[in-house]
């Protein structure tokens, strides 16, 4: 294991919030020469994003709904794999959408990088990139621990939900059957639809969600849910 890997490994591990996160991403990144990190958590149209891209950058990514375009996205969704990719393979001609994208990812220093792809839990789906304006990296070194790091995402975003769980009052913890409903209502899925996919009676799932709501206090399961995510439970 290379310092770089061991140093971001213990920064999270020792994280009390984001920004130490952000701290350690960005180091491990300029460790090889990327000064560009974004780590993005999708589930449906929801989005969870923190990276340094410049800020102009980010507000026209958002405004012109680049997600949908973008070739590192799309490949990422793919692949769900770590993958090397450079902006100068993508289409150079013509004044399409694309092109646009590319041009513009230039101009605010995206020029090539690497993105590691995962699926997260409930149907979400994770992604990391570091990038960099240089058109030649060398990305041999960094491929090498692309594994380790994917491995430690898992871990980390495991432990981030245990985490919010002992947040909670001994009387409010949920058991995993509990949460395993509760989180797929967060989807908007209902009871007979959660028994379809978690292969647990329609009923059941309901009596549940029926005792997680009683361990919160809350009327509906829509109110149960907006607790839940109020505390960064799901």
């Amino acid at each position: 294991m290379n310092d770089a890997l061991r140093n971001l490994i213990d920064t999270i591990e020792a994280s009390q919030d984001e920004v130490a996160i952000k701290t350690a991403l960005r180091n491990y990144g300029n460790a090889f020469g990327l000064e560009r990190y974004a780590y993005v958590d999708a589930s449906g149209t929801e989005i969870r994003t923190f990276n340094n891209y410049p800020k102009e950058w980010q507000e026209t990514y958002l405004a012109n709904h680049y997600s949908r375009i973008d070739p590192v996205v799309t490949e990422a969704r793919r692949r769900r794999e770590a993958f090397v990719w450079t902006a100068d393979d993508w289409p150079a001609r013509g004044m399409s959408q694309l092109r646009k994208f590319r041009d513009q990812a230039f101009d605010h220093g995206i020029r090539r990088g690497v993105t590691i792809g995962l699926n997260g839990s409930f149907g979400s789906h994770m992604m990391l990139t570091f990038a960099t304006s240089e058109a030649r990296t060398d990305f041999h070194e960094l491929q090498q621990t692309l594994p380790a790091l994917q491995a430690l995402m898992v871990i980390h975003y495991q432990l981030r939900f245990i985490a919010a769980k002992m947040r909670l009052a001994p009387k409010q913890t949920l058991s995993p059957r509990e949460v395993m409903c509760l989180m797929w209502a967060t989807k908007g899925k209902t009871a007979p639809e959660t028994a379809v996919l978690t292969g647990i009676n329609a009923r059941t799932v309901q009596h549940y969600l029926d005792k997680a709501r009683e361990k919160f206090d809350a009327q509906s399961v829509p109110q149960l849910v907006a607790i839940a995510k109020d505390r960064g439970l799901v």
